[in-house]
């Protein structure tokens, strides 16, 4: 390629695309450099294909719970087969969209192992781009947990567990992160014996206390097993063939068929980025509010970098690294990031929890309103959960939101709106949602934040 490219792009994923996509409107010309497939693994081995099953096994979960509604059926069967022929289809559909997508712009596709080899040049299938901005672009890999016993066969990554086509008797899962909660609510629906194992003291650590101890709660009572405050000693084989989760504190054994361990890195190795004196730690590159790195033009983002791992963080985080790219000054807020999990119901959240604010000092006023008492939560019978508002006293500014109610990853988008509006409790309290919905469950929480709630009891 003999011109020189204004933005080359190594990875295809979710920002990848938003950088390029960003770039290409802007005027700039355009190439993104993909190994595996583009949408990256997001869309192929994770967001996309993990939700698609969740979905299948919440609908086996209400259409066990019919009779509720008068609806009487008997139990339903499921066609592993059909389930994932579906979810290849909806991720076939989406890859081609997102490669027609680029191409409409004219973005350059080019199939292959990208690395830097200047700081102005990418080296890809042995030929070389000029270019003067390059975005690393590249998402993290799966890695095994440092517990003996971790590679014997039955020890699973989410992405093998998502492609598995018989439903394991039971399955044990290392780990409470969004997707090892979606998993375990999945394989419990379909039929498996599941124990979770959190090595610290509750589930989802870095959400709201109140919002995990209810979905402990939850899952607990829909028989899910839960150990919380142990670490794993090996994971071994019986006699028979099954694993044997050993655990460090007791030596209780927890035995299972599949064992799901999740963690990823960076998947930075062998990009040239050290040679060129890009600044790392552990393996993610360290980039600025801008998205550069600490060698000017070149770019990094999503699991690359550190932080949280999040598609909708990597998309966000492209368009800005492809606006300064072309030019512009742009800079990424991390403050209204929201954080979700695609449980039944839902759980999400946006801002600082109360331990946060608690911490830095902040006096705050809360409010709190259970979704047992959401008219539509009931037509809807899933009233396990609640929505809470945390704002600074002194100005009534929303700092935070914490829901656990059906749609609560829609909820949490209108309360990260209204963050990024600056908006107070008082202005929430102005909104005039529709009835029913569990929308009015936001208004409710902004009315008890100043002990005004028309839904409450009275204080």
């Amino acid at each position: 390629m003999a011109e020189t490219q204004d933005l080359v792009v190594i990875g295809g994923g979710s920002g990848g695309f938003a950088a390029a996509m960003r770039a290409a409107q802007l005027g700039g010309r355009v190439t993104v450099v993909e190994a595996a497939k583009y949408g990256g693994n997001c869309m192929h081995k994770a967001c996309i294909p993990s939700k698609f099953l969740t979905t299948a096994a919440r609908l086996v979960k209400r259409i066990r719970a019919a009779g509720r509604f008068g609806i009487q059926t008997g139990e339903p069967s499921l066609d592993m087969e059909a389930l994932h022929d579906r979810k290849d289809l909806i991720i076939e559909g989406l890859e081609m969209g997102t490669e027609q997508l680029l191409a409409d712009y004219g973005v350059t596709l080019t199939k292959g192992r990208g690395k830097l080899v200047a700081a102005d040049t990418v080296e890809v299938n042995g030929e070389q781009i000029k270019a003067r901005n390059v975005l690393v672009a590249t998402g993290s890999v799966a890695a095994q947990l440092p517990i003996e016993g971790a590679d014997l066969p039955g020890v699973i990554g989410t992405e093998e567990a998502i492609e598995l086509r018989e439903v394991p008797p039971r399955i044990a899962i290392i780990g409470s992160k969004p997707w090892d909660l979606e998993l375990a609510q999945y394989f419990h629906a379909l039929g498996s014996q599941v124990t979770l194992i959190e090595s610290g003291p509750q589930l989802l650590p870095e959400a709201d206390r109140e919002i995990s101890q209810r979905l402990g709660k939850l899952f607990h009572d829909a028989g899910i097993a839960i150990e919380r405050g142990v670490s794993v000693e090996v994971i071994r084989q019986d006699g028979g063939g099954a694993l044997v989760v050993v655990l460090a504190e007791d030596k209780s054994e927890i035995p299972a068929e599949k064992v799901l361990v999740t963690r990823r890195l960076p998947n930075t190795a062998g990009l040239g980025l050290r040679e060129l004196g890009v600044r790392m730690e552990r393996g993610a590159v360290l980039v600025d509010e801008h998205m550069e790195t600490s060698v000017p033009h070149i770019y990094a983002l999503g699991d690359a970098t550190a932080g949280p791992m999040w598609s909708h963080k990597a998309n966000a985080e492209g368009i800005i690294a492809g606006e300064n790219a072309l030019g512009l000054n742009s800079r990424m807020n991390y403050e209204i990031l929201p954080r979700c999990l695609y449980t039944w119901p839902e759980v999400a959240w946006v801002g600082l929890t109360e331990e946060q604010a608690e911490a830095q000092g902040i006096e705050l006023e809360i409010g709190k309103v259970p979704t047992a008492i959401n008219p539509y939560a009931m037509i809807l019978d899933e009233t396990a959960g609640m929505v809470k508002i945390i704002a600074c006293k002194k100005y009534g500014k929303i700092i935070g939101a914490h829901i656990m109610a059906p749609g609560a990853v829609d909820l949490a988008n209108v309360v990260a709106v209204a963050m990024l509006s600056e908006a107070t409790v008082g202005e929430l309290m102005r909104f005039i949602p529709m009835h029913p919905s569990i929308g009015e469950a936001l208004v409710d929480g902004a009315m008890d934040a100043e002990k005004r709630s028309l839904h409450l009891p009275k204080w």
